[in-house]
């Protein structure tokens, strides 16, 4: 099912993407592949919002530093913080033709701080207001100076008609994921209510 969405981050046609689902499914490993695709073939500024800084810190961390040190194409473009460069810190990246900044939602400083060609959110529904305004509002502002730039939305849902990662899904053209029904093949959407199952041989 990851797929159709990553298909949708290279897709020069595709400004912004928005993907609202349930926990546990892979969006911050969409979000990982779409930063790597970044830094190995399409290099530029980008901007990575999570709602607080221990979350940044930690997917700095423990997501990104992992990937870039166990994937060969990503081996070796950006360096271990650990080596004082000035220019790889724990929350700001460098590597050839680019750089990756990553800020806490709650910041307005660190997301207004540079022009940047992709923005990745990572649990918009935490996102909260600024003091300038809507912290996602803020992010996509960032991407003016690139007239092919991309924005990338991604959370779980939390309170009905209270949520922004609903709000944008409803100003998006609404794409849901399909599968077969297992009787009689026809696609649909998959709802709880159609989950059926035997507990005794769980």
């Amino acid at each position: 099912y990851q797929q159709g969405i990553m298909d949708s981050l290279s897709d020069r046609k595709v400004k912004r993407t928005v993907l609202m689902c349930s926990a546990q499914i892979g969006k911050s490993e969409i979000l990982l592949n779409m930063a790597g695709y970044i830094i190995s073939y399409s290099p530029a500024p980008v901007l990575v919002m999570l709602p607080t800084l221990s979350m940044a810190q930690a997917w700095s961390k423990e997501r990104l530093a992992p990937m870039c040190r166990d994937t060969h194409i990503l081996r070796g473009k950006i360096k271990d913080p650990r080596s004082r460069d000035a220019n790889n810190t724990t929350l700001s990246k460098q590597f050839p033709g680019g750089f990756l900044s990553i800020v806490a939602s709650n910041s307005p400083a660190s997301i207004s701080s540079r022009p940047v060609k992709y923005v990745l959110m990572d649990e918009v529904s935490r996102f909260g207001e600024t003091s300038e305004g809507s912290s996602v509002e803020l992010g996509i502002k960032r991407t003016t100076a690139f007239p092919n730039a991309k924005v990338v939305m991604v959370s779980t849902p939390t309170i009905k008609d209270h949520c922004q990662i609903e709000t944008q899904w409803e100003m998006s053209n609404k794409q849901e994921y399909y599968v077969p029904c297992h009787h009689c093949n026809h696609m649909q959407t998959l709802k709880w209510e159609r989950v059926i199952y035997d507990e005794d041989n769980l």
